[in-house]
């Protein structure tokens, strides 16, 4: 059976072809690394036309137009890969090093309702999030649950902001984002509140949601509608300082 190699991440997507290995999906800078594997099973479509290609058809596509077409993951609501998208590149997505940025512009918006999402927390609870309608519910998004960003004083604003509602009687189900293991998540969280329910091997809703920034959080209403968003910096003011209801 051949398989294809390429490396979809948070600042770029670089694509490299091989018919004989496994998917390595890893940062550029070559920090981060994940793995999914494409192979003759997997559903592909062509963006352009919305038309299902076979392996076959698409790996001599790749063949005959070298450069031409980048490899991108479709990630369903339980934010795994569960089809690829053949797009043709473009010299504004395309860096000097190979990356292709993620588009920033396809971020759900603020009013808009979220796609869809089916979580299963490191507490082992699943959230699906057509059943937390008529909660709040916070998403964070991480890489790793490690430093320099994962920090006492990066998880405070958010266990505060989580706990200052509680006390109103306003229930938030938080929830975070990463590329950690089970393991690592129980190794990486603190006994203190982290403000947020570790979700292991999720980085695949980072792409979902095309989050190019970490960490990155979005409300929601009790609708499911995109309420707030911001990166962390700029966190309390536009998620912390909001009079929930």
């Amino acid at each position: 059976m051949s398989f294809k190699m390429f490396t979809p991440f948070f600042l770029g997507i670089y694509i490299a072809c091989n018919t004989t290995g496994y998917a390595q999906i890893s940062s550029y800078k070559g920090k981060v690394s994940q793995q999914i594997v494409m192979n003759s099973s997997s559903v592909i479509i062509d963006k352009s036309s919305g038309r299902k290609l076979t392996y076959a058809t698409y790996d001599q596509m790749l063949k005959s137009n070298p450069g031409k077409y980048r490899t991108q993951p479709v990630f369903d609501k339980y934010g795994k890969p569960s089809s690829f998208e053949v797009i043709v590149k473009k010299a504004s997505d395309v860096r000097p090093d190979g990356s292709v940025m993620m588009n920033s512009d396809l971020m759900p918006e603020v009013g808009e309702t979220l796609p869809p999402f089916v979580m299963t927390g490191l507490d082992g609870i699943e959230y699906n999030s057509d059943k937390l309608k008529g909660k709040y519910v916070l998403l964070c998004f991480w890489v790793k649950f490690e430093k320099p960003l994962y920090t006492l004083a990066s998880t405070k604003i958010i266990s505060s902001f989580i706990e200052e509602n509680r006390k109103k009687g306003v229930e938030i189900v938080s929830l975070g984002t990463t590329l950690n293991t089970e393991d690592e998540c129980r190794e990486a969280i603190p006994k203190r509140n982290c403000g947020f329910i570790p979700v292991p091997d999720s980085y695949g809703f980072n792409h979902r949601y095309k989050i190019g920034e970490t960490p990155y959080f979005i409300l929601l209403d009790r609708k499911g509608v995109v309420k707030a968003m911001a990166p962390h910096t700029e966190f309390v003011a536009t998620i912390g300082e909001l009079n929930l209801k």
